[in-house]
């Protein structure tokens, strides 16, 4: 056993203190084999603050010294404290010693470190003062606890709470946090002011889906240490999202400071990354907010945000200074995207065709389908408008798949009411986003079941940039297409980085000169060769060639002696409706029958502009310029005078067409201006005022009928949290994926998935047993656990729950349909009282 030390400077002998003290607080043998055991330092004091007893641990923590430790000054010997502390310890105030006598020294924390030593450590320091049986105060009990790596944990815990763990940069709180402690600076002193620059890394889901998310970590690794050579020490750099930084440049003198910094980041960033011997080039979009002291983080946020997307669009590496004019545009934009989301569903958009002819015969051989947006408050809308934005936002997908249904019903119609002269071939413009899509051919072969047309009627036109970005896969949804007969055109030949490669790869029967090089054809020599040699190599490869934008005799007498078989453009025909579109294959079919009459000396006229044409060429080639306008005229008059007068008749019917067709279409409009959206624009599935109709309608049927009518209320488990962890993007994404597991399990047609409202969904249940929806519900929540949606922040799962509330009953006359929902809302008040992740049957338990 050790003896316990007695250490004293008093008047009186130690073995007598030691005496008194433990006959008056009657310590035991057993309570000083609990002193040596413990980790704590224990020291105990007289009341004249002389040391009396010490147990191992605090020989260990403060040898000799322990005495000094507690003398009247002897706080100095704590070299520092820290005031976010509970229980703070100011030492200019009070003295420890005095603290302790004021018997108020409880859970002090302080930074201790030994004379002369490296030797630190963080101490909780808690006394007690010690009475005699006659409650007279003897002296103290100072028990001292290292703390030190529990501290340690604290720290590294507000370390990770501001830093991001892949980069070692601050994260979005540490971003937040500087820039409202800026904000304040700015609107007290007037001439001090800072700039956001916004980051965002272009295409770098490409290179994560390329090369892997290891290479995309390393490279985000590196483009942070860049990013950091180009700023200033009080200068703060946060990783904001996956691919986005946000700096904060403080105490700037005018918005050249900003540029400047931009431009150094532009020019730090050219040089590329190696990884495994693989170049990467980054290119950045930046954008840049300029302080405004009444405006808030999220307005400034914002403000760069917008001046970032709007610095994308221009392409390349770029920067932007935000101004007013962006965030307008930047708000019309929303509201057309969301305009977008529900321009199907209210019949605003309407397809218009576009007729393709034989340059030799002057018939139709094909239309090609152009979406037309007649959009309720801003009219027409151009497709230059909104087929970006639908590319941009993935609405392109039920676009896209809207068009082909509409393309071949048309064509299914021409079919039947014109047997023998509907066009051979309709063409739909399809993107690289639709062939993507997993169920891309399944649905193709739907439309095709579905309106039973011959698949070889139906041509998808493609672009090469579709191809250049997924090769291998655009080419194997391609291949399986081809085998259910369908077509394929290269639209926009000419215009993309490597043409000629793909016309061996891939199945194209059609090649679309751009109408770039159709434009200035008569008077662009080098684009008559271009021309020229497309349809050279197009013959020796056995396909069809389209010339696009044809809009003068001139380029048509050229193209017919090139020998360029079809052709579409305004001087056929502008895009029309399908009414109009009909008349224009009825005339047709009578022009088809008529054509050699009218034009007995078509052969001759042709014959005669091809070899004008040769001849202009080979003076060309020998530099005799001054005949060019002679051969032009002339191939205008030989080509042109005689069709012209057609073409006049044919415009003017069609007009008298569109007129009619244009009133017939604002009689339609009118009406579908009263259909409002069912549908909800982040989730895509039913909204709540669809839900409330659906539900109002089914309670009254089955009210009549007898019948059950369930109802599911579910609600996401801690999703606050998962949107503050995630941030809302993450967040929309659950919600929308969390939908979609909804819709899935609707298995009847009368069932109905709505969004309820924020992270709440609804699901209607007509005829539905209560053993019924117990079922539904558990397979909700098997489907959910296999979709494995990660939350860190759950208190019941690693993965996103549901907390479901049932019911299920037959509706009265006599009572209304809240009544369904009140009692679903109990039940899931229950099953979130009973730990969430979990679905609650209503009873009258309940």
């Amino acid at each position: 056993m050790t003896k316990i030390g007695i250490q004293t400077n008093s008047q009186f002998p130690p073995q007598q203190w030691a005496e008194m003290l433990w006959s008056q607080t009657e310590v035991s043998e057993s309570l000083q084999l609990i002193f040596d055991g413990i980790d704590d330092a224990v020291i105990i004091i007289d009341n004249h603050e002389n040391l009396v007893f010490t147990n191992p641990a605090a020989q260990r923590l403060f040898g000799d010294r322990a005495g000094e430790v507690f003398a009247n000054d002897a706080a100095q010997l704590f070299s520092s404290y820290q005031t976010y502390q509970a229980t703070p310890f100011h030492r200019k105030e009070r003295s420890l010693s005095q603290l302790i006598r004021e018997q108020k020294c409880h859970g002090i924390e302080l930074f201790w470190q030994k004379p002369n030593s490296h030797i630190e450590c963080w101490l909780k320091i808690t006394a007690r003062s010690l009475k005699d049986s006659y409650g007279i105060d003897r002296g103290s009990v100072v028990i001292c606890r290292d703390i030190t790596q529990h501290k340690q944990v604290e720290e590294q815990l507000l370390q990770d709470a501001i830093r991001d763990k892949l980069t070692g940069l601050g994260n979005r709180q540490s971003l937040l946090e500087n820039l409202e402690r800026a904000i304040l600076f700015a609107r007290q002193e007037t001439d001090y002011q800072f700039a956001i620059l916004f980051l965002n890394i272009n295409r770098f889901k490409v290179i994560n889906d390329s090369l892997g998310h290891v290479i995309g970590d390393r490279f985000l690794i590196a483009i942070a240490r860049r990013l950091e050579n180009c700023l200033r020490s009080q200068d703060a750099i946060a990783r904001f999202n996956s691919d986005e930084f946000v700096i904060l440049l403080e105490n700037i003198h005018d918005t050249k400071s900003a540029t400047l910094v931009a431009e150094r980041i532009q020019t730090t960033l050219i040089p590329p990354f190696n990884f495994n011997e693989q170049d990467i080039f980054a290119q950045v979009s930046i954008g840049i907010a300029l302080s405004e002291p009444q405006k808030n983080s999220e307005e400034l946020l914002r403000n760069a945000s917008t001046a970032m997307h709007r610095a994308k669009k221009l392409g390349q590496s770029s920067y932007q200074i935000f101004n007013p004019s962006m965030q307008h545009l930047a708000s019309q934009q929303l509201q057309l995207e969301n305009d977008l989301h529900r321009a199907i569903e209210r019949k605003e958009l309407q397809l218009h065709y576009q007729p393709i002819f034989s340059l030799q015969t002057q018939t139709i051989e094909g239309f090609e389908c152009l979406a037309r947006w007649n959009h309720p408050h801003r009219g027409v809308i151009s497709p230059s408008e909104f087929i970006p934005l639908a590319e941009e936002t993935g609405s392109i997908v039920p676009l896209g798949i809207w068009v082909l249904q509409e393309a071949c019903r048309q064509m299914k119609d021409w079919q039947h009411q014109f047997p023998n002269s509907a066009p051979k071939t309709i063409g739909v413009n399809v993107s690289g986003k639709q062939i993507l899509q997993s169920d891309f051919v399944a649905q193709i072969e739907h439309i095709l079941h579905e309106t039973k047309i011959d698949p070889h009627k139906l041509k998808l036109e493609i672009t090469e940039s579709v191809l250049i970005k997924n090769t291998e896969a655009v080419l194997a949804v391609l291949h399986q297409l081809q085998e259910l007969g369908i077509k394929f055109s290269l639209d926009d030949f000419g215009t993309g980085y490597s043409s000629l490669s793909y016309l061996h790869q891939f199945p194209f029967t059609t090649l679309k000169i751009d109408r770039s090089f159709i434009n200035s054809i008569d008077s662009n020599s080098e684009k008559l060769g271009i021309v020229r040699a497309i349809v050279a190599l197009a013959g020796t490869l056995g396909m069809e060639v389209v010339a696009e934008g044809i809009e003068t005799g001139t380029q048509l007498a050229h193209l017919k002696v090139l020998k360029c078989q079809y052709g579409q453009g305004y001087l056929f025909s502008k895009p029309v409706s399908s009414t109009v579109a009909e008349t224009s294959i009825f005339q047709n079919e009578a022009y088809s029958r008529t054509v050699t009459a009218k034009h007995p000396t078509a052969h001759l006229e042709e014959q005669l502009s091809h070899e004008q044409l040769l001849l202009h060429i080979e003076q060309l080639a020998q530099e005799l310029e001054v005949l060019k306008q002679d051969k032009t005229d002339l191939e205008i008059l030989l080509d042109t005078t005689s069709e012209h007068a057609e073409l006049f008749e044919l415009e003017l019917q069609e007009e008298i067409d569109k007129y009619q067709a244009a009133e017939a279409a604002l009689q339609q409009a009118n009406q579908e201006l009263e259909t409002l959206s069912l549908v909800d624009g982040l989730t895509e599935i039913a909204n709540r005022r669809h839900f409330d109709d659906y539900l109002a309608r089914e309670w009254d049927r089955l009210a009549q009928e007898q019948k059950p009518l369930s109802l599911i209320l579910a609600d996401v488990d801690f999703f606050k949290r998962y949107n503050d962890h995630y941030g809302h993007p993450a967040g929309d994404e659950c919600l929308r994926s969390i939908a979609q597991v909804l819709c899935t399990q609707v298995k009847f047609p009368g069932d109905l998935a709505a969004r309820y409202g924020g992270e709440e969904f609804a699901i209607i249940l007509p005829n539905t047993s209560a053993g019924g929806t117990l079922k539904i519900a558990q397979r909700i929540r098997l489907a959910l656990k296999q979709l494995k949606l990660a939350h860190a922040e759950s208190f019941v799962s690693d993965y996103i729950t549901l907390s479901l509330g049932l019911v299920s009953v037959i509706p009265s006359q006599d009572d209304v349909p809240k009544s369904l929902v009140s009692l679903a809302d109990k039940a899931l008040y229950e099953a979130k009282n009973q730990g969430r992740d979990r679905f609650i049957l209503f009873s009258s338990v309940l």
